[in-house]
């Protein structure tokens, strides 16, 4: 691995590394074995044609476009950890395998038994993350386990397998997506506040747009650039959290707590105590009240409760 050079996606930055012909290495900023195997002396390079295609490739996966040509690989390890990622590499775009299964098949061609911990253990090494789609093998009852990235990237990947839904960070806010947040805002609103005394939505639509650029942290889910859903956090303090009436219940808002509690490090939430169902989504991410308020933050009777991530 002589060469490196970077890539900003969604999910966060990305360290490609290539021998020259192909491409070698792909972690995510902070992944666990990052940089495994990369020479001391190498240097960084952009201008490979393979580092254009790893981008090129990047690029269409994140947009949601399925099956598209990778670029050249090759992939150092041992012959074990080798068989591994290859038969990672038949596992299609969209589906997922156990551990077990995984082995399994690894074991068919090696012509042995093989462990679901040996599998899992070379799994983590996989150095070509996404492409390599490591994220795509579960626990045996399909839970998220043991992803090199981070569980939320795990999960954010397979969302965007599953239903084409990205979710990255919005650095920049301009108009027209705090107008499409703010519509996203109105929406759930009206489906989910019908405690709401008349006139009410009206009134706190007018302070959306300015809550939405002024909160320090906030993540955008989006399917084929239209946003779905979106979470503020402020610190520790998830300000808000909303999503589409239309995509509740299809992971959205699961995507962006897993991204804010493991990435932004986000541990408190407060909800209107009238929406018992937005208490249950924080109940089963591990979220249990400490305090309550008889009113809101403006003195409107809407009880909130503090809740806190164990």
């Amino acid at each position: 691995m002589r060469h490196t050079t970077v890539y900003d996606s969604p999910l966060g930055e990305m360290l490609l590394a290539s021998d020259g012909q192909a491409l070698t290495g792909l972690w995510f900023e902070g992944q666990r074995h990052a940089a495994a195997g990369l020479s001391p002396d190498a240097t960084p390079r952009d201008d490979l044609p393979v580092f254009e295609a790893a981008r090129s490739w990047l690029r269409s996966y994140f947009s949601g476009e399925k099956n598209v040509e990778p670029p050249a690989l090759r992939l150092e390890g041992t012959p074990f950890q080798g068989c591994v990622w290859d038969a990672l590499r038949e596992v299609p775009y969209g589906s997922t395998v156990t551990y077990g299964e995984l082995a399994a098949r690894v074991g068919r061609r090696l012509g042995r038994a093989t462990s679901a911990r040996a599998v899992g253990s070379a799994v983590g090494r996989n150095p070509v993350s996404v492409i390599v789609g490591c994220h795509r093998v579960l626990g045996a009852r399909g839970e998220l386990t043991g992803y090199a990235g981070g569980l939320w990237r795990k999960r954010a990947l397979l969302a965007l397998e599953r239903d084409g839904v990205v979710a990255r960070e919005a650095t920049e806010r301009p108009a027209a997506l705090v107008a499409a947040l703010a519509d996203v805002w109105e929406r759930s609103v009206r489906a989910t506040h019908d405690f709401l005394l008349p006139g009410e939505v009206e009134r706190l639509r007018a302070v959306v747009p300015d809550a939405l650029e002024g909160v320090p942290r906030l993540l955008v889910a989006e399917e084929a650039g239209t946003p779905v859903g979106f979470l503020g956090a402020d610190g520790d303090f998830v300000e808000m959290l909303f999503v589409d009436p239309g995509w509740r219940g299809r992971g959205v808002g699961r995507v962006l707590m897993s991204r804010a509690t493991e990435a932004l490090g986000a541990r408190e939430v407060s909800v209107n105590e009238q929406n018992p169902q937005a208490v249950g989504f924080y109940e089963h991410l591990g979220f249990s009240a400490y305090r309550r308020t008889p009113v809101d933050d403006d003195g409107r009777p809407y009880p909130l409760l503090y809740m806190r991530l164990a």
